[in-house]
């Protein structure tokens, strides 16, 4: 199959994923919660945000990102789940589409709904705060594209653990990476520097393996005032570092699926 032809099959497939979480009402969940800031940042504002604006700002990337990994996790780990379930699988590889195409259809399908909730919300926050005087740097900028990177990352996640688990046990362990990650990393620092040489290596290989969420967010910084973006050559590595991970995950998620009797 030619790489258009190819594009086409992912295009399709991922059109399924989006029109599905519009059935679904997703995306109404996003719009409601995005009037749910709206109201919220209203408040702010009768009580005043001079004085306040990193707290405000840092609020703001708080509550956008939490909810944007939140709609990242539960739509990755319940496509092929679904599929299954439902039987809708077996029309799809009767196709001349194989289980890799599948995947990487819905990888994409996951990435391009959670980054519309995303802007969604983002616009939304952008737009509230603004209103109010808050003032963004350009790292703010920085801030979505980086994030949105790291959706990517969790979306990925989220699709390999639904093919060796249960959904709901892949959406907690998902949650537990996404949301956890700087704990773990912390934990594992710690650990390395109470082991004894030989045991160091381990902590080393551990942390390598396990994805640094914590490398895709930006919401400190770009809460601060004042503060200057980040060099170019950092968000580069970024989407080197993003593409590589996701790659080793879907070959994981593929080695699985291939196997797996439908």
């Amino acid at each position: 199959m030619n790489s258009f032809l190819k594009f086409n099959v992912y295009r399709a497939i991922a059109r399924g994923v989006l029109l599905e979480s519009l059935r679904r009402k997703d995306l109404w969940v996003v719009a409601i919660l995005g009037f749910l800031i709206l109201m919220g940042s209203s408040a702010l504002g009768f009580f005043g945000v001079q004085g306040l604006q990193v707290f405000v700002k840092d609020l703001g990337v708080t509550v956008l990102g939490g909810f944007s990994t939140i709609v990242a996790v539960i739509t990755s780990t319940r496509l092929i789940p679904e599929e299954i379930k439902q039987r809708t699988l077996y029309p799809l590889l009767s196709r001349p589409i194989s289980r890799l195409d599948l995947l990487l259809g819905k990888l994409l399908g996951a990435v391009l709904v959670t980054w519309l909730a995303f802007l969604i919300l983002a616009a939304l926050t952008g737009a509230a705060l603004y209103g109010f005087g808050v003032t963004f740097e350009w790292v703010m900028f920085q801030y979505v594209i980086v994030k949105m990177l790291g959706l990517a990352l969790v979306c990925a996640l989220g699709l390999t653990l639904s093919v060796y688990m249960t959904p709901a046990a892949a959406s907690t362990t998902t949650f537990i990476f996404a949301f956890g990650s700087s704990i773990i990393v912390r934990g594992l620092t710690s650990g390395y520097a109470q082991a004894d040489p030989g045991s160091q290596f381990l902590f080393k290989l551990i942390n390598g393996i396990l994805p640094q969420f914590t490398l895709f967010d930006l919401g400190g910084r770009a809460a601060n005032v004042g503060w200057g973006p980040v060099p170019l050559w950092v968000i580069g590595f970024l989407i080197g570092y993003l593409i590589l991970y996701n790659s080793g995950l879907m070959a994981i998620a593929w080695t699985r699926f291939n196997r797996k009797a439908l």
